[in-house]
């Protein structure tokens, strides 16, 4: 109904002043175009789709053509005496562009290449330098719109579109024909590569796209300014820049998954891939080290040069160092592109000038003496680990190495052997991409904290329509749940870690909040925390969470009538074998064995306590209710006991 609305009042606009009309519509395009440049521009060293990276770029040069030809219409007075030509010159070299840019832009999609030999790394069809390649992109545009404006301005023998008298001429007709059929093309390769995007985002694309060819059939059937065909024609260009529009920016602020998450998922599966792959890799290069255990040399004084032979063909093809170490892990034989690998030549290694160990980063050099202790114990085992080595240059470098015993080895041999190979690159992907994930669930952490803040807003507001006490005190007690649980979100987003917080300082922020809820009549009520730095996930935290905030809350509103002062304690503790007093607890009998939780949560006050006839586990209180339930949840034991006045002890897991 809005765009009934906007468009009704365009054509109404359209009716008693087309210079109006015509800018308005001219603006809110240009408006649109630099909107789009400057979010991929702001995030083009994130963007892996070359797609985005490339109609963002293009179509800030689009919206400065569209600008100037805007301020080029008769009325507008930018370049007075210029006539309509030039403004129909202008609308046509940003028509051109657009319709290259969307016809080109297909062949910038993420694209992965499958060779024959499916050992073959998958590559991309652009640089990884996303950057450098929306430079190279904002510099060749750049010189094809210098070209352009020099061609229309300067060197004025760019095609007259326009004749004052005749209309348009067949040169602007054939263009818009030409520009009509290029935007179907690439409607076609879009339709293609459809499976590079969201669903929702190929649906407008292509909505935009397919309005941006009809509104240039429409132009190329009117004569004059001001004509039917030609006012259809700015209709389709509007929801043709609405819809890409919502493409880039709408969904790219709403729905970022939608753009860039997909990369994410890509680059997830080929780390799967290659996996598989390693695994495969893994057992056919044991299969190859391990050939010769058995293989007894009928010339012993050739048993060195036999084995050197056997390495040769398999290690001058494979990118990785091929080696042979004594009794004493010393070196014997090296083969491959060592110096690629370690800065070192094959000579300085062997010389014994820098040894295997002085390779390795001292961090992770206890890891290799570790393993070297296994394979003396146990010398048929197969030992792989990755470690960090730094080159003679000073660069760290990732390697993953194979190693095992060699039974029976011959005379001049060596005891062990294995291979190492640079996984540097793979490295960095891995890391890249955990921090994406980081980013992503903090991101979710924050969307919904914020969303249930809205909540206990509205249950605010709500509540202070009502006059009944006891229909203001529920309102309360819900909001403070939600925002118990919007607190752990909060957490987990502001944490280190996106998947589990420090459940100790919650606690402090928690019990904060809820003292300054229930203050009017309270303030002698003290609060006692004895808390170990506890973490735990968001699939306890939130029970959890829960559970104290129902607890404090009664011990506030109950444990204290009449009274002035009182003491509410919380402990919490982590013990992988609690000890327990022999006091006299309601507890469940099929509960849990006790010695089977790590870490106890105790919440008590010195108030009345609960009456011994009330058993908390069958009362019709909503919040003793949730607490049973959630404590089931986590598969957790809950105890009370009512010895000067109410203490409830949980003991649970993560």
């Amino acid at each position: 109904m809005v765009w009934v609305a906007i468009i009704g009042l365009l054509y109404l606009i359209s009716l008693g002043n087309y210079l109006l009309f015509h800018t308005v519509v001219e603006l809110f395009s240009v408006y649109v175009a630099y909107v789009i440049f400057l979010i991929v521009w702001k995030s083009r060293s994130r963007l892996e789709n070359g797609y985005l990276i490339f109609i963002g770029v293009a179509f800030f040069f689009i919206g400065s053509i569209d600008f100037l030809h805007t301020f080029t219409f008769r009325g507008m007075e930018l370049f007075p005496g210029s006539g309509i030509n030039l403004t129909v010159q202008l609308w046509i070299a940003a028509r051109y562009l657009e319709s290259i840019t969307f016809l080109l832009a297909p062949l910038f999609l993420i694209k992965r290449k499958e060779d024959v030999n499916p050992d073959v790394e998958k590559r991309y069809i652009i640089s990884p330098d996303s950057s450098t390649f929306a430079w190279n992109v904002f510099l060749v545009y750049a010189a094809i719109t210098i070209l352009c404006l020099l061609s229309i301005f300067f060197f004025r023998n760019f095609p007259a579109a326009y004749i004052e008298g005749s209309g348009i001429t067949p040169f602007k007709i054939l263009s818009e024909y030409i520009i009509s059929f290029m935007l179907f093309c690439s409607l076609i390769a879009l339709y293609v590569k459809r499976d590079n995007f969201e669903s929702k985002v190929f649906n407008l694309l292509a909505a935009s796209i397919a309005l941006a060819a009809l509104g240039d059939l429409s132009f190329a059937l009117y004569s004059h300014i001001g004509e039917f065909p030609n006012i259809i024609g700015h209709y389709f260009k509007l929801l043709s820049f609405y819809f890409i529009y919502q493409a880039v920016v709408g969904i790219g602020f709403e729905e970022p998954c939608s753009l860039l998450f997909r990369e994410l998922k890509h680059r997830e599966e080929e780390f799967r891939q290659k996996a598989i792959l390693l695994g495969d890799e893994y057992h056919l290069i044991c299969r190859m080290i391990g050939a010769n255990r058995t293989s007894e040399p009928q010339n012993k004084n050739s048993d060195k040069e036999r084995v050197q032979e056997n390495y040769h063909p398999f290690s001058d093809h494979f990118p990785g160092v091929w080696f042979q170490l004594d009794e004493n892990f010393m070196p014997v034989s090296i083969e491959g592109p060592v110096e690629e690998v370690s800065g070192y030549g094959k000579d300085e290694i062997l010389s014994g000038k820098i040894t295997l160990t002085e390779l390795v980063v001292p961090e992770d050099q206890p890891s290799v003496f570790e393993n070297r202790k296994k394979l003396k114990s146990n010398p048929r085992l197969v030992i792989e680990n990755e470690l960090r080595i730094r080159k003679k240059n000073g660069e760290t470098k990732w390697v993953r190495k194979i190693i095992r015993g060699i039974e029976s080895a011959p005379e001049g041999s060596g005891n062990f052997q294995g291979l190492a190979y640079d996984i540097t690159e793979r490295k960095m992907a891995e890391e890249a991409l955990e921090k994406i994930e980081r980013i992503r669930i903090k991101e979710v952490h924050h969307r919904i904290k914020n969303n249930l803040q809205v909540i206990s807003s509205l249950l605010s507001l709500q509540a202070e329509k009502f006059d009944d006490r006891e229909v203001i005190e529920a309102f309360r007690e819900s909001q403070n749940r939600v925002a118990s649980i919007a607190m752990i979100h909060e957490e987990l987003h502001g944490g280190e870690s996106p998947d589990s917080l420090d459940f100790a300082g919650y606690l402090q922020k928690l019990t904060s909040d809820l003292f300054n809820s229930y203050r009017v009549g309270k303030d002698g009520i003290n609060l006692t925390l004895e808390l170990e730095s506890v973490r735990l996930g968001m699939d306890t935290a939130i029970p959890l969470g829960i559970i104290v905030n129902e607890l404090v809350s009664n011990s506030l509103k109950h444990a204290f009538p009449g009274i002035n002062e009182g003491e509410i304690c919380i402990s919490l503790r982590n013990e992988e074998k609690p000890e327990f007093e022999n006091e006299i607890f309601d507890s469940v009998p099929d509960s849990p064995e006790n010695s089977n939780f790590h870490y106890i949560l105790t919440v008590s006050d010195n108030g009345k306590g609960i009456p011994d006839d009330i058993d908390f586990r069958t009362t019709d209180s909503l919040g003793l209710q949730l607490i049973t339930i959630l404590i089931d949840q986590i598969d957790g034991s809950i105890e009370l006991k009512r010895d000067q006045g109410t203490e409830f002890t949980l003991r649970f897991n993560d």
